[in-house]
């Protein structure tokens, strides 16, 4: 079986390899066809459209076309012709050379010499489809073909048309020993996928979108599949060689993010690769791709630039091992690059979405069609999902019709929107910060002056009193409880976000509120349907009956710890004032207002501020109805503008 055997599929041409036979199977018995559709016939497909001068065009771009395992691979000596005179079984729509203008004609031939991978993708392998595939009666009327190149088109067998183009009735169903031919009055149409459109320099610079073009090709990889080459004799030192080696070219932006692995050294996990994690070639998905002008790209590096200021060096908060070893700083190697690469990633996650996950008005997915979705601009819409994640509601300051407004393209997987402004939201790229307490926040505490333990209550519990003292986020939050009555407890927390709307948000350099959610005391030990019990320290207990309410209060301080530029990666620290909370309800109290952190965070897997809460009781407060026991829920961090 010839060589070229072993990877062609009905995908192939793409970045997707399809499982194909092996060299023990032949080609007929997994493409050829049974019954009405066989043939004894001995003539080759190249042969019938050799000996006919009306495919005469066809024929001699056949003939020039080298077939390409990928983009960057040409199979050397293999054209088209020789696919089509072997025994591989295929269906050919052949045009004629009326069908095709002198111009046309000649471009094939010019681009066979230049861009060989373009002719195939375009032209030859848009003829193409495997397996014979008949315009006679017999199952469906109408089907859905899939292309060499992976386009899916409709053959309509009852109107005789492919893809809309026309099919000669006295010239279909012409049979070869490896194949079917029908000959049509135009080249089949051809449509980009997404994925195909972006990387054509050519329509990038038509609709000035360079800069999108250059940042998804930077991010194509191509490796080697061993399992679908053909190993040849090994060399000297016996390493195996190859006769033949396949390669699969995928893009990193289709599959979300990327952590590098934390046990690698530091510069190689110093941040992650994000994206709109789509696959925006395949054929078979309806998608709707924001495509940024290189005037919207310019836009939104001027709105995101401030918020990523970069330090030289960060405290690396893994190697100093929970605050015990504050001489290992983390260092920045290239903070153009972070800068850069990070402002990139936010550019382009909120960039796709995907039509069977849009809701309508009542949230109800997988209703909308294209061109409904496209003219309501998404209005009637709960909201909108993008692939990567991210829930988009309609505000006083930002529509949903705005994101999707602009100049369409119509591509074979979807449609593209061409945008010259990146008009995304900026709860998006600047979101509030919410950290929630528990082990996973956590960065340090003193053994030796105090504990901590969970609780959790269910809506029964609080259900008569919660209108009155309010209800903590996922209903449980933790106590921080001294070790002796005397004793101050003191813990410190990651400011890196943990859960609520933005999951593992990060802070950048700006301007932020910092609260932090106390819970009363009494939430440790109420239990019963009509009254608090109200815990006072380790004092005992009163009933808080009508207005008879003895408040338990608390005195705390907060000192946030930030990166202050240091070449060495030290923090700087900043107390607040010692705050007061009466402990009547769940309460948001405010540390730091209009905390400017003068460098960002994002993106960096290790590092991160953090926020030290003690308890400022004394023991004069104590006997005035104070505690140092401090329930806490979670932190927010209020993103403002600077």
């Amino acid at each position: 079986m010839n060589k070229i055997k072993n990877y062609i599929g009905a995908a192939v041409l793409g970045v997707t390899v399809m499982v194909i036979p092996s060299c023990s199977d032949t080609w007929d018995e997994h493409y050829g066809t049974k019954g009405e559709n066989a043939t004894s016939t001995t003539a080759t497909l190249w042969d019938i459209i050799s000996e006919d001068s009306n495919y005469s065009y066809f024929k001699e771009i056949a003939e020039k076309s080298t077939f390409y395992r990928d983009q960057e691979h040409p199979q050397v000596g293999y054209t088209f012709k020789d696919l089509l005179q072997g025994s591989m079984v295929t269906t050919v729509w052949v045009p004629t050379n009326d069908a095709l203008t002198t111009s046309e004609y000649n471009n094939w031939l010019n681009l066979a010499e230049t861009k060989g991978y373009t002719v195939q993708q375009q032209f030859m392998a848009n003829s193409i489809a495997l397996w014979r595939q008949t315009a006679i009666g017999g199952g469906s009327m109408v089907d859905t073909i899939t292309m060499m190149n992976g386009k899916k088109m409709v053959f309509d067998k009852k109107a005789l048309t492919m893809q809309g183009v026309n099919i000669d009735p006295e010239n279909k169903n012409i049979t070869a020993s490896n194949g079917i031919l029908h000959v049509v009055d135009k080249p089949l149409p051809f449509k980009y996928n997404l994925y195909e459109f972006l990387k054509d320099e050519e329509n990038a610079k038509a609709n000035n979108m360079m800069k999108f073009h250059n940042f998804l090709i930077a991010n194509d990889t191509t490796y080697f599949r061993q399992d679908l080459s053909i190993e040849g004799t090994p060399d000297i030192d016996g390493n195996p060689t190859y006769v033949d080696s396949v390669y699969v070219t995928t893009n990193k932006l289709f599959f979300g993010s990327h952590r590098y692995p934390t046990d690698s050294d530091t510069d190689k996990y110093l941040t992650y690769d994000e994206s709109f994690a789509a696959n925006i070639e395949v054929e078979d998905s309806t998608f709707i791709l924001l495509m940024p002008t290189d005037a919207a790209w310019d836009n939104a590096v001027e709105m995101l630039k401030p918020l990523y200021n970069y330090a030289p060096a960060y405290a690396d908060n893994m190697k100093i091992n929970n605050g015990t070893d504050n001489a290992a700083p983390r260092f920045v190697t290239n903070v153009d690059s972070l800068q850069e690469k990070s402002i990139a990633m936010d550019i382009i996650s909120p960039l796709c979405f995907n039509l069977h996950f849009q809701p309508d008005a009542v949230g109800k997915r997988g209703t909308w069609k294209l061109d409904d979705f496209l003219s309501d601009q998404g209005t009637s819409a709960k909201y909108l999902l993008n692939t990567f994640g991210d829930t988009l509601r309609s505000n006083e300051e930002w529509q949903k019709s705005d994101l999707l407004s602009g100049p369409q393209l119509s591509i074979s997987n979807g449609v593209g929107i061409v945008k010259d402004e990146w008009n995304i939201p900026r709860k998006l790229y600047k979101p509030d910060i919410y950290v929630e307490v528990g082990p996973q926040s956590v960065y340090q505490y003193s053994k030796r002056t105090g504990n901590w333990r969970s609780y959790s209550y269910t809506y029964d519990v609080v259900k008569n009193w919660m209108n009155e003292t309010g209800r903590t986020y996922n209903d449980d939050f933790y106590c921080l409880s001294p070790n002796e009555e005397t004793s101050a407890p003191t813990f410190k927390f990651k400011l890196k976000g943990t859960d609520g709307e933005n999951n593992e948000s990060e802070v950048l350099s700006g301007k932020y509120d910092i609260y932090v959610v106390m819970v009363p005391n009494f939430y440790m030990t109420s239990n019963t349907s009509d009254h608090i019990v109200h815990s006072i320290g380790q004092q005992g207990s009163a009933l808080i009956i009508d207005d008879q309410v003895k408040p338990v209060k608390h005195k705390i301080r907060a000192t946030i710890s930030y990166c202050n530029g240091s070449p060495i990666g030290r923090d700087q620290t900043l107390k607040s004032d010692l705050i007061d909370y009466d402990g009547l309800k769940v309460d948001t109290v405010l540390l730091f207002k209009d905390f400017v952190f003068p460098y960002s965070y994002k993106n960096l897997i290790h590092s991160y501020p953090t926020i030290e809460i003690t308890s400022g009781a004394l023991a004069a407060d104590r006997r005035n109805g104070y505690t140092n026991y401090l329930c806490i829920d979670r932190f927010i961090l209020r993103s403002k503008e600077d």
